[in-house]
Protein backbone atom coordinates (compact mmCIF):
# COMPACT_ATOMS: atom_id res chain seq x y z
CA UNK A 1 0.00 0.00 0.00
CA UNK A 2 1.17 3.47 -1.08
CA UNK A 3 0.85 5.49 1.96
CA UNK A 4 4.02 6.91 2.63
CA UNK A 5 3.36 10.24 1.25
CA UNK A 6 0.68 11.22 3.65
CA UNK A 7 2.52 9.56 6.94
CA UNK A 8 4.59 12.90 7.42
CA UNK A 9 1.63 14.99 7.21
CA UNK A 10 -1.49 13.39 8.33
CA UNK A 11 -0.29 10.48 10.93
CA UNK A 12 -2.84 10.87 13.31
CA UNK A 13 -5.47 10.06 9.92
CA UNK A 14 -3.31 7.25 8.00
CA UNK A 15 -2.18 4.98 10.66
CA UNK A 16 -5.71 4.40 12.14
CA UNK A 17 -6.97 4.03 8.59
CA UNK A 18 -4.47 1.63 7.89
CA UNK A 19 -5.26 -1.32 11.75
CA UNK A 20 -8.50 -0.71 10.15
CA UNK A 21 -7.77 -2.13 6.87
CA UNK A 22 -5.89 -5.08 8.33
CA UNK A 23 -9.31 -6.51 10.99
CA UNK A 24 -11.11 -6.65 7.49
CA UNK A 25 -11.82 -9.34 4.99
CA UNK A 26 -10.62 -8.73 1.86
CA UNK A 27 -13.87 -9.42 -0.05
CA UNK A 28 -16.91 -8.46 1.67
CA UNK A 29 -18.67 -12.14 3.29
CA UNK A 30 -22.78 -11.22 3.98
CA UNK A 31 -25.81 -9.96 2.74
CA UNK A 32 -26.63 -6.38 4.07
CA UNK A 33 -29.70 -4.49 4.07
CA UNK A 34 -29.13 -0.61 3.39
CA UNK A 35 -30.30 2.04 6.35
CA UNK A 36 -33.55 3.80 5.55
CA UNK A 37 -31.19 6.76 5.13
CA UNK A 38 -28.99 5.96 2.50
CA UNK A 39 -28.39 8.81 0.10
CA UNK A 40 -26.22 8.60 -3.30
CA UNK A 41 -24.16 11.56 -2.22
CA UNK A 42 -20.51 10.70 -1.88
CA UNK A 43 -20.53 10.28 1.72
CA UNK A 44 -20.67 7.08 4.16
CA UNK A 45 -22.18 8.74 7.47
CA UNK A 46 -25.11 6.51 7.07
CA UNK A 47 -22.35 3.81 7.51
CA UNK A 48 -20.69 5.38 10.21
CA UNK A 49 -17.53 5.34 7.83
CA UNK A 50 -17.33 1.62 8.20
CA UNK A 51 -17.38 -0.81 5.54
CA UNK A 52 -17.73 -4.63 4.89
CA UNK A 53 -14.20 -5.46 3.73
CA UNK A 54 -10.78 -4.13 2.41
CA UNK A 55 -9.42 -5.55 -1.09
CA UNK A 56 -6.20 -5.22 -0.71
CA UNK A 57 -5.52 -5.85 -4.63
CA UNK A 58 -7.56 -2.80 -5.63
CA UNK A 59 -6.60 -0.96 -2.37
CA UNK A 60 -10.26 0.45 -1.48
CA UNK A 61 -12.76 -0.29 1.23
CA UNK A 62 -16.39 -1.49 0.03
CA UNK A 63 -19.77 -2.45 1.12
CA UNK A 64 -22.33 -3.90 -1.32
CA UNK A 65 -25.86 -3.72 -0.06
CA UNK A 66 -29.52 -3.24 -0.83
CA UNK A 67 -33.10 -2.63 0.26
CA UNK A 68 -36.26 -4.04 -1.82
CA UNK A 69 -35.87 -1.20 -4.97
CA UNK A 70 -31.84 -0.69 -5.18
CA UNK A 71 -28.49 -2.52 -5.38
CA UNK A 72 -26.07 -0.26 -3.85
CA UNK A 73 -22.16 -0.13 -3.89
CA UNK A 74 -20.20 2.18 -1.52
CA UNK A 75 -16.53 2.24 -2.01
CA UNK A 76 -13.91 4.55 -0.05
CA UNK A 77 -9.91 5.19 -1.01
CA UNK A 78 -7.57 6.97 1.46
CA UNK A 79 -4.55 6.61 -0.41
CA UNK A 80 -3.81 9.27 -3.23
CA UNK A 81 -2.14 7.37 -5.72
CA UNK A 82 -5.76 5.37 -5.58
CA UNK A 83 -7.60 8.38 -5.50
CA UNK A 84 -6.01 9.91 -8.59
CA UNK A 85 -6.46 6.34 -10.31
CA UNK A 86 -10.08 6.67 -9.89
CA UNK A 87 -10.28 9.85 -10.69
CA UNK A 88 -8.76 9.12 -14.28
CA UNK A 89 -10.09 5.85 -15.05
CA UNK A 90 -12.91 5.59 -12.86
CA UNK A 91 -14.54 2.45 -11.49
CA UNK A 92 -16.33 -0.45 -13.44
CA UNK A 93 -18.79 -2.46 -11.41
CA UNK A 94 -20.48 -5.18 -13.08
CA UNK A 95 -23.28 -7.58 -12.27
CA UNK A 96 -23.36 -11.00 -13.74
CA UNK A 97 -27.05 -12.43 -12.57
CA UNK A 98 -26.24 -16.04 -14.14
CA UNK A 99 -22.83 -15.88 -11.08
CA UNK A 100 -20.74 -16.20 -13.73
CA UNK A 101 -17.67 -14.85 -13.52
CA UNK A 102 -17.99 -12.86 -16.93
CA UNK A 103 -17.24 -9.23 -17.48
CA UNK A 104 -18.59 -9.55 -20.94
CA UNK A 105 -21.93 -11.18 -19.86
CA UNK A 106 -22.95 -9.08 -17.27
CA UNK A 107 -24.32 -5.66 -17.07
CA UNK A 108 -21.38 -2.69 -16.13
CA UNK A 109 -21.81 0.76 -14.73
CA UNK A 110 -18.68 3.14 -14.81
CA UNK A 111 -18.14 5.65 -13.31
CA UNK A 112 -16.76 8.92 -12.87
CA UNK A 113 -16.34 9.18 -16.52
CA UNK A 114 -14.19 12.24 -17.45
CA UNK A 115 -12.66 13.67 -20.60
CA UNK A 116 -8.65 13.58 -21.09
CA UNK A 117 -8.69 17.81 -20.67
CA UNK A 118 -11.82 17.63 -18.24
CA UNK A 119 -10.38 15.40 -15.01
CA UNK A 120 -9.98 16.42 -11.67
CA UNK A 121 -6.54 14.97 -9.28
CA UNK A 122 -5.22 15.65 -6.16
CA UNK A 123 -2.35 17.27 -6.33
CA UNK A 124 0.47 15.76 -3.92
CA UNK A 125 3.01 18.91 -4.36
CA UNK A 126 0.30 21.08 -2.43
CA UNK A 127 0.71 19.31 1.14
CA UNK A 128 2.10 20.55 4.35
CA UNK A 129 5.35 20.92 5.24
CA UNK A 130 6.58 18.01 7.95
CA UNK A 131 5.96 19.36 11.27
CA UNK A 132 3.19 21.44 10.46
CA UNK A 133 0.89 22.27 13.15
CA UNK A 134 -2.68 20.45 13.19
CA UNK A 135 -4.29 23.95 12.73
CA UNK A 136 -2.17 24.20 9.31
CA UNK A 137 -2.85 20.53 8.10
CA UNK A 138 -6.81 20.89 9.25
CA UNK A 139 -6.89 24.33 7.27
CA UNK A 140 -5.01 22.69 4.34
CA UNK A 141 -7.22 19.62 4.05
CA UNK A 142 -10.70 22.15 4.48
CA UNK A 143 -9.30 24.08 1.42
CA UNK A 144 -8.86 20.58 -0.39
CA UNK A 145 -11.78 19.37 -0.21
CA UNK A 146 -14.04 22.57 -0.91
CA UNK A 147 -12.10 23.24 -4.16
CA UNK A 148 -11.87 19.42 -5.24
CA UNK A 149 -15.80 18.67 -4.29
CA UNK A 150 -16.95 21.96 -6.62
CA UNK A 151 -14.38 20.80 -9.49
CA UNK A 152 -15.63 17.52 -9.59
CA UNK A 153 -19.30 18.04 -9.25
CA UNK A 154 -18.90 20.30 -12.34
CA UNK A 155 -16.96 17.78 -14.32
CA UNK A 156 -18.18 14.39 -13.19
CA UNK A 157 -21.99 14.66 -15.52
CA UNK A 158 -22.03 11.14 -16.84
CA UNK A 159 -22.01 7.52 -16.05
CA UNK A 160 -20.80 4.85 -18.41
CA UNK A 161 -23.34 1.49 -19.11
CA UNK A 162 -22.97 -1.54 -20.82
CA UNK A 163 -25.67 -4.27 -20.91
CA UNK A 164 -28.82 -2.84 -20.26
CA UNK A 165 -30.96 -2.87 -22.97
CA UNK A 166 -32.46 0.76 -23.78
CA UNK A 167 -29.93 2.38 -22.26
CA UNK A 168 -27.27 4.36 -24.10
CA UNK A 169 -23.62 3.99 -23.40
CA UNK A 170 -23.19 7.47 -21.67
CA UNK A 171 -26.45 8.62 -19.19
CA UNK A 172 -26.42 11.56 -17.58
CA UNK A 173 -26.02 11.37 -13.70
CA UNK A 174 -29.03 13.26 -13.60
CA UNK A 175 -31.11 10.59 -15.28
CA UNK A 176 -34.51 8.99 -14.46
CA UNK A 177 -33.49 5.58 -15.22
CA UNK A 178 -33.29 4.41 -12.11
CA UNK A 179 -29.35 4.72 -11.58
CA UNK A 180 -27.65 7.06 -9.67
CA UNK A 181 -24.13 8.14 -8.47
CA UNK A 182 -21.93 10.31 -6.55
CA UNK A 183 -18.90 10.82 -4.54
CA UNK A 184 -17.00 13.23 -2.60
CA UNK A 185 -13.54 14.19 -0.67
CA UNK A 186 -14.30 14.68 3.23
CA UNK A 187 -11.76 16.81 5.41
CA UNK A 188 -9.63 13.42 5.82
CA UNK A 189 -9.17 13.68 2.08
CA UNK A 190 -10.80 10.21 1.71
CA UNK A 191 -12.45 9.78 -1.27
CA UNK A 192 -16.32 8.31 -0.99
CA UNK A 193 -17.69 7.24 -4.33
CA UNK A 194 -21.43 5.92 -4.40
CA UNK A 195 -23.34 4.13 -7.05
CA UNK A 196 -27.27 2.59 -6.85
CA UNK A 197 -28.99 0.72 -9.13
CA UNK A 198 -33.09 -0.57 -9.62
CA UNK A 199 -33.02 -3.97 -8.96
CA UNK A 200 -35.52 -4.11 -11.86
CA UNK A 201 -32.42 -3.40 -14.45
CA UNK A 202 -30.78 -6.41 -13.01
CA UNK A 203 -33.69 -8.43 -13.44
CA UNK A 204 -33.33 -9.07 -9.34
CA UNK A 205 -36.09 -8.85 -6.29
CA UNK A 206 -36.30 -9.42 -2.93
CA UNK A 207 -39.34 -11.90 -3.69
CA UNK A 208 -36.75 -14.54 -4.88
CA UNK A 209 -33.13 -13.45 -4.09
CA UNK A 210 -30.50 -15.58 -5.94
CA UNK A 211 -26.79 -15.22 -5.71
CA UNK A 212 -24.78 -13.44 -8.36
CA UNK A 213 -21.36 -12.59 -9.36
CA UNK A 214 -19.99 -8.81 -8.83
CA UNK A 215 -16.10 -7.53 -10.24
CA UNK A 216 -15.13 -3.95 -9.24
CA UNK A 217 -12.46 -2.83 -11.85
CA UNK A 218 -10.14 0.48 -11.43
CA UNK A 219 -8.65 0.34 -14.78
CA UNK A 220 -5.98 3.00 -14.27
CA UNK A 221 -5.23 5.36 -16.46
CA UNK A 222 -1.49 6.12 -18.46
CA UNK A 223 -0.27 9.42 -16.71
CA UNK A 224 2.44 9.82 -19.15
CA UNK A 225 -0.39 10.50 -21.95
CA UNK A 226 -2.66 12.47 -19.79
CA UNK A 227 0.52 14.84 -19.59
CA UNK A 228 1.60 14.73 -22.99
CA UNK A 229 -2.06 15.73 -23.99
CA UNK A 230 -2.00 18.83 -21.76
CA UNK A 231 2.00 19.72 -23.06
CA UNK A 232 3.85 18.37 -20.19
CA UNK A 233 6.43 16.03 -20.24
CA UNK A 234 7.61 13.62 -17.81
CA UNK A 235 10.47 10.90 -16.35
CA UNK A 236 9.86 8.13 -14.36
CA UNK A 237 12.36 7.69 -11.21
CA UNK A 238 13.90 4.61 -9.97
CA UNK A 239 11.13 4.35 -7.60
CA UNK A 240 8.67 4.04 -10.63
CA UNK A 241 7.13 7.31 -9.89
CA UNK A 242 5.86 9.63 -13.02
CA UNK A 243 7.04 13.33 -12.83
CA UNK A 244 6.66 15.95 -14.42
CA UNK A 245 10.07 17.65 -16.03
CA UNK A 246 9.10 20.66 -18.42
CA UNK A 247 7.14 21.86 -20.77
CA UNK A 248 6.88 19.88 -24.37
CA UNK A 249 7.70 22.20 -27.45
CA UNK A 250 4.61 23.46 -28.94
CA UNK A 251 2.95 24.03 -25.91
CA UNK A 252 2.99 27.38 -24.02
CA UNK A 253 3.28 27.32 -19.90
CA UNK A 254 0.20 29.45 -19.96
CA UNK A 255 -1.57 26.93 -21.82
CA UNK A 256 -0.24 23.85 -19.73
CA UNK A 257 -1.35 26.14 -16.60
CA UNK A 258 -4.92 27.24 -17.72
CA UNK A 259 -5.40 23.68 -19.01
CA UNK A 260 -4.43 21.27 -16.41
CA UNK A 261 -3.52 23.39 -13.48
CA UNK A 262 -3.67 20.73 -10.94
CA UNK A 263 -2.20 17.59 -12.05
CA UNK A 264 -0.88 15.08 -9.57
CA UNK A 265 2.83 15.85 -8.49
CA UNK A 266 3.70 12.43 -9.07
CA UNK A 267 2.16 8.84 -9.23
CA UNK A 268 3.88 5.18 -9.53
CA UNK A 269 4.08 4.04 -12.78
CA UNK A 270 2.85 0.53 -11.83
CA UNK A 271 0.15 1.16 -9.67
CA UNK A 272 -1.36 4.00 -11.92
CA UNK A 273 -1.37 2.00 -14.98
CA UNK A 274 -2.17 -1.31 -14.20
CA UNK A 275 -5.93 -2.38 -14.01
CA UNK A 276 -6.67 -3.90 -10.85
CA UNK A 277 -9.73 -5.74 -9.97
CA UNK A 278 -11.54 -8.33 -8.28
CA UNK A 279 -14.79 -10.61 -8.41
CA UNK A 280 -16.99 -11.34 -4.91
CA UNK A 281 -20.32 -12.82 -4.78
CA UNK A 282 -23.68 -11.20 -3.14
CA UNK A 283 -27.25 -12.54 -2.86
CA UNK A 284 -29.82 -9.89 -1.89
CA UNK A 285 -31.01 -9.14 1.76
CA UNK A 286 -34.42 -9.75 2.60
CA UNK A 287 -36.62 -7.88 5.31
Amino acid sequence: MIFKHLLTALPAIILPVFIYAQKLPNVQQKSLLAPQEIKIDGKATEWNNQFQAYNHAADIFYTISNDDKNLYLTVQATDHTIINKILGGGIVFTINTSDEKNIKRGISLTYPVLDMHNRVWVNLNAEPEAGAGPAVVVKWADSIMNVKNREFVNKSKVIGVNGIKGLDSLISVYNHDGIKSGASFNNKLAFTYELSIDLKKLGLSTNNPIRFAYNITLPGVNMAAVYAASGEATAVTEQGYVIPVGTLPGFSEEYFEKNQPSLPHKVHQVVFINSTDFWGEYTLAKK
